[in-house]
């Protein structure tokens, strides 16, 4: 029987109700450890890193590549714009390159037409009133530019003109002022003829160091101090051993020029001054107007233009270019002015045609 201070009546150990002492202490220890985690989080909170997968790292490849691919092509389509843009602008610029090119060549057509049309009416009568202005002109120079081959008082008016057109670089002028040189000679020492030297430079561009201007200056310079030796010194421009060719072209010094001028007997003084280009405007002058004189004229090589050498008797221009051969121009020319060869040098006979006459016919046996 159970007494009130929990003995037992026979001695024994009191019984008890068994209780799950494990558990309690389980749960005690568990809200302990949940109370310490609870509390371990909030002193110190930790962060857990979670590794990338290989498939999110492939996403984001793809997706870097295809960034990638979208910047290529803008940067392919920009250049490709900038390309079309460029080719735009170059075509515009051709365009108008040529339209401003087109513009400038019709009106070059348009000046040039106009300057054609000009020269045809007036180019002769303002060629000639620019050669009478000149500021340095040759003494005893023609109306038409020529030189006189004689002294101012050998001038016979009754005797017939002839006036010779050289270019000093021209071959055929050499054949012709060598073949007549010594019949030429004698009519000026007799009186017989009044001849005048027109130089001329239109062969210039053919020639080295403008060798025809400067032949034609000082031959100018020669008829303004010492006229009576022009033709000699035109004469010898002519030599087959120095005049410069289309063959044989060379630069012919100054110094050249005034050799030939000393064997011609002009002066020394007077040679060595001929070469300082005193007429180059003189010989610019006379060739233009020269040029510009449609009666001086010829057929050649299927064109119709002013060529070398030109010879006129009394200011028409005397056909010579009919004969065979320029070996005929001389006794053909003696008989055109009306003399025969025998009264060549004879101051006592004048040429039949006189100062104004035309001449006479080329008998078909020189033809």
């Amino acid at each position: 029987m159970a007494t009130g201070n929990g003995h037992t009546n026979d001695g024994q150990e009191p019984e008890t109700t068994d209780v799950d002492t494990a558990g309690i202490n389980d749960e005690n220890n568990e809200s302990d450890s949940t109370q310490t985690n609870a509390d371990s989080k909030t002193e110190s909170p930790q962060t857990h890193e979670v590794p990338d997968s290989p498939s999110r790292l492939a996403r984001m490849n793809s997706n870097i590549s295809q960034m990638n691919d979208n910047v290529k092509a803008s940067a392919t389509q920009v250049k490709e714009k900038a390309l079309e843009l460029h080719e735009k602008i170059q075509k515009r610029r051709v365009i108008v390159v040529w339209a401003i090119l087109s513009a400038i060549l019709v009106v070059v057509i348009i000046i040039a037409g106009t300057y054609a049309f000009w020269q045809s009416r007036h180019g002769e009568e303002y060629n000639y009133q620019q050669l009478q202005e000149l500021a340095q002109k040759p003494k005893g120079m023609s109306k038409t530019g020529g030189l006189p081959a004689f002294k101012a008082s050998d001038y016979n008016p009754k005797a017939p003109s002839i006036d010779l057109y050289v270019d000093y670089f021209c071959p055929g002028c050499a054949t012709v002022e060598q073949g007549f040189f010594r019949p030429m000679k004698d009519m000026l020492a007799a009186r017989q003829v009044n001849l005048y030297i027109h130089p001329v430079n239109f062969l210039d561009n053919k020639t080295k160091n403008h060798y025809s201007t400067r032949a034609a200056s000082a031959v100018a310079y020669v008829a303004s101090h010492q006229p009576e030796r022009l033709f000699d010194f035109s004469t010898a421009l002519y030599d087959k051993t120095y005049q410069p060719s289309k063959d044989h072209n060379r630069d012919v010094s100054d110094q050249e020029i005034i050799d030939q001028a000393v064997k011609a007997g002009v002066k020394e003084s007077i040679a060595e001054n001929s070469t300082k280009g005193t007429y180059n405007d003189y010989v610019k002058k006379a060739t233009k107007y020269t040029s510009s004189r449609k009666e001086l004229y010829v057929t050649m090589q299927d064109q119709f233009r002013f060529s070398t050498p030109t010879i006129c008797i009394n200011g028409k221009m005397w056909q010579y270019r009919q004969l065979h051969t320029l070996d005929d121009v001389t006794p053909t020319l003696i008989n055109s002015i009306g003399l025969h060869r025998e009264q060549v040098g004879n101051p006592k006979v004048t040429p039949a045609i006189g100062p104004d006459g035309e001449a006479i016919p080329i008998q078909q046996k020189y033809l």
